[in-house]
């Protein structure tokens, strides 16, 4: 258990990096992914997943109020599946991948709560009762708990739920998972040819 708060511990402080604190790219799927494998043993898989998971997320781009699955959950996730469970990482994969994507909905909760506090907070700032540098240890503080308490919750709980599903399904099932898993390369760097090959259209 505690080998599992301190992977979550991890992932929870490098997803922070994803719109909140830092922001030089370290919440990227693919760092995530690397650093993970790393200290669980397994640094290819962490590697593999963590590129597949990035080639799944080329086409998402957080303009505005989109809010896109988290990278950071996703990919860590499928490694610590993985990793604990013993779990196919082509399963383990799309597991990450669901994880990535119920994240964004937490997150978009936690964007209308901070909406709904700013009146209170600017008050509280112009009557000089908060400083900006507690409200941003306060902000960064909830958006961490909320990450790292998500990951326990998905590894600890969801794991065993996920894996018994895993056991069960169909051998046929199984086969199509595995061929999901590696189709991905091969759509991510179609949708990245198509981004990088597409021209402005002149006026």
């Amino acid at each position: 258990m505690l080998e599992v708060i301190l992977y979550c511990f991890v992932i929870a402080l490098l997803e922070l990096d994803t719109t909140y604190f830092g922001q030089i790219l370290v919440s990227r799927p693919v760092v995530v992914g690397s650093l993970l494998g790393f200290i669980t043993g397994d640094f290819f898989l962490g590697l593999q997943i963590g590129i597949f998971t990035e080639l799944i997320y080329l086409d998402f781009i957080p303009i505005g109020g989109v809010v896109p699955p988290s990278g950071a959950a996703s990919a860590g996730v499928a490694i610590l599946m993985a990793h604990f469970f013993l779990m196919d990482v082509y399963f383990a994969f799309f597991v990450g991948i669901v994880s990535g994507i119920i994240f964004s909905f937490l997150e978009k909760f936690l964007r209308r709560y901070r909406a709904r506090l700013l009146p209170v907070l600017e008050k509280d700032l112009i009557d000089g009762k908060v400083t900006p540098a507690a409200v941003m240890r306060q902000s960064l503080a909830l958006q961490f708990l909320s990450i790292f308490t998500f990951l326990v919750l998905m590894v600890t709980i969801a794991g065993p739920c996920f894996n018994a599903i895993s056991a069960d399904i169909p051998e046929k099932l199984h086969i199509a998972f595995k061929f999901s898993y590696f189709v991905v390369p091969w759509v991510g760097l179609s949708v990245l040819f198509i981004s990088f090959s597409s021209k402005p259209k002149a006026d």
